[in-house]
């Protein structure tokens, strides 16, 4: 299908200072992508070179093939955009601040209902946006953001102000947009969210990506390995301990108490389960520890903090 959003080469200089440098990422078509990295690595000034609100210093930005400049109406009309603080006026309804919004982007009143319904906030449509807790002013924003249906959807922190429900609630709807066809990209400190939803992610350090991929490719280009570990009786462990010479896979094991662990391959943990087996070894209870994207994120920096 192509890529949405392609980012070549992309500089932007403030003064000496370099926000963004020589940076290379695309997105494909229908994907849920996010955006990592620490507070000043250069995240929000891609995000507005990417919406067109900054012009880059040298590169180039591709939204669905197209590039800002002549074509940058017809580009933002193929993005919606939740911005991390979102500013509506106090004495206006929530059903009189989307239509506001829906005239802006040439959508019907039809389609506010819609959008409203999307977002839980139908039933106070026309409830002063003043009297909105931070959580459902977020929700109102996620409504201006979709109304138009855009082809690509970029969230900055979208689960900010949102209680555990509202996030849930909120997880949901991405996968529904995305199942409709909207690539989703978003930027997020909560590696779980990133985690759950994310299909691909960019780790940005110091205006550049420094990693880049799915979970599992990362996990692999960093060389995390899965933790088993292994609960048997005391009485085994003398006799296990005896066997760790000549059986497959048991000279990898660790032993405290009755607990034995060993780090391997993803693709290895049901081989050495059933080795274990197979050796007569009579398992009370076991646990398998893949590494998460929180650990991937801590080697990530602690190698480039180095440089």
């Amino acid at each position: 299908m192509g890529y949405i959003l392609e980012v070549n080469n992309l500089e932007k200089h403030y003064g000496d200072f370099v926000a963004v440098n020589k940076m290379n990422m695309s997105i494909d078509q229908g994907e849920i992508f996010a955006l990592l990295g620490h507070n000043g690595a250069g995240k929000s000034t891609l995000i507005k070179m990417i919406l067109g609100l900054v012009n880059p210093t040298s590169g180039e930005i591709l939204i669905d093939g197209l590039q800002y400049g002549p074509k940058s109406k017809e580009i933002k009309n193929l993005i919606g955009y939740l911005p991390e603080r979102m500013n509506f006026y106090d004495n206006l309804s929530a059903w009189e601040t989307l239509t506001f919004y829906a005239k802006l982007k040439g959508v019907s009143a039809n389609r506010c209902k819609e959008a409203l319904e999307q977002v839980g906030l139908a039933e106070v449509k026309d409830r002063r946006v003043g009297a909105f807790s931070k959580g459902m002013q977020q929700r109102l924003g996620l409504a201006q953001a979709i109304i138009h249906r855009p082809k690509l959807l970029v969230l900055d922190e979208p689960t900010t102000g949102l209680d555990p429900v509202g996030i849930l609630e909120l997880k949901e709807m991405i996968r529904t947009w995305n199942r409709e066809g909207t690539t989703i990209f978003f930027s997020s400190h909560n590696l779980a969210d990133v985690q759950e939803l994310a299909e691909n992610m960019a780790i940005m350090n110091k205006g550049s990506v420094v990693a880049e991929g799915s979970l599992a490719k990362l996990k692999h280009d960093y060389k995390l390995k899965t933790r088993i570990e292994v609960k048997v009786s005391r009485d085994q462990i003398a006799k296990i301990s005896r066997q760790q010479q000549g059986a497959n896979y048991m000279g990898q094991f660790e032993f405290q108490d009755n607990t034995m662990s060993c780090y391997c391959e993803s693709q290895e943990k049901m081989a050495i389960l059933q080795s274990l087996l197979h050796e007569g070894v009579e398992i009370e209870d076991f646990s398998v520890e893949e590494p998460g994207l929180d650990l991937v994120y801590q080697q990530v920096m602690k190698q480039y903090t180095l440089l």
